[in-house]
């Protein structure tokens, strides 16, 4: 009896200590916007030379799990492609695959995921409007890529919410979310409008 004891408060202590050293939500979402603030910085930026003392850095909202979001997922069995920009500076024939059906709050929320292929989708480009933009965010709406981990429903993270990048550089042109993806709500999550908005 005392030997097993003695290993349960052996795993319950090693447990506590992973629990603690464990990186909370906030810390993990914390660290993808510094890694990919950094990016503007290095060898591979987007960025010209010019454009990097442009630069001041990239403003975000407190991290919220308010904005962390199940939704459901319905499948469209005959998606049509449409044409849609990206942050690689093509556009291509990119097909709404799935509608996330959801609630903020009280208001009841739809939005449209995008897939480049119709076989295995594990992942859906969403960009989006929603009524923080042009004045707290960029004007043209933001973008997040969703993972699907099954088929009747994904957590939406609107924390993880980018600009796209014609937000920083002329070099790229500025991707159009479909007036379809239109949110009538203010989403205070993900990242804010640019602290630069003018390319040199």
């Amino acid at each position: 009896m005392k030997n097993s004891l003695a290993v349960f408060w052996i795993i319950f202590s090693l447990t506590s200590c992973l629990d603690k050293n464990e990186a909370s939500y906030a810390e993990k979402i914390n660290a993808k916007r510094m890694f990919f603030e950094s990016s503007f910085k290095g060898a591979e930026s987007i960025l010209n030379d010019s454009e990097k003392t442009y630069f001041k850095g990239l403003s975000y909202y407190k991290v919220d799990t308010a904005f962390l979001i199940s939704a459901k997922i319905s499948w469209n069995k005959n998606p049509k492609p449409v044409k849609l920009y990206t942050d690689s500076n093509d556009f291509g024939l990119h097909f709404p695959v799935v509608i996330f059906n959801f609630k903020i709050d009280t208001t009841s929320c739809k939005l449209i995921g995008y897939s480049t292929e119709l076989q295995s989708v594990k992942k859906v480009f969403v960009p989006f409007y929603d009524r923080t933009n042009g004045d707290e965010t960029y004007g043209g709406g933001r973008f997040m890529d969703v993972p699907l981990n099954n088929k009747e429903e994904a957590i939406i993270d609107f924390n993880l919410a980018y600009n796209p990048y014609c937000a920083y550089t002329k070099n790229y042109i500025c991707p159009v979310p479909p007036l379809s993806n239109q949110l009538d709500i203010k989403i205070f999550a993900g990242e804010k409008r640019p602290l630069v908005e003018k390319h040199p």
